[in-house]
């Protein structure tokens, strides 16, 4: 194999591994009723209602998504279904049980 092939490769490797998914299918994409307040979801941004923040890296670890921000932020979702996901911020452990709207 040429040596450009195989860098261009472990690029393409390395960005699949950060992101795990196609961020456009991210199960957890959508607006939710997360008790306190709406939070939106799409493939790279979050927003809690303070405007969207852009997700730096999606993480898929034990069949939860551990997104993280700038400033070494944090949040877990975890069992994310059709309808529900739990939501858990990694710095507070603030924890709430999110429907989803749309």
């Amino acid at each position: 194999m040429r040596p450009d092939f195989i860098a261009v490769a472990a690029v393409i490797a390395l960005v699949t591994a950060t992101t795990g998914f196609a961020a456009d299918l991210a199960p957890y994409a959508g607006t939710w009723d997360c008790e306190v307040s709406t939070f939106t979801f799409t493939g790279d941004t979050y927003d809690a209602g303070e405007g969207p923040m852009p997700i730096r890296k999606v993480e898929k670890v034990d069949g939860s998504y551990v997104l993280s921000f700038d400033d070494g932020y944090q949040i877990s979702l975890s069992g994310v279904t059709d309808t529900a996901m739990p939501w858990l911020s990694m710095a507070s452990g603030d924890q709430f049980e999110c429907k989803r709207v749309k």
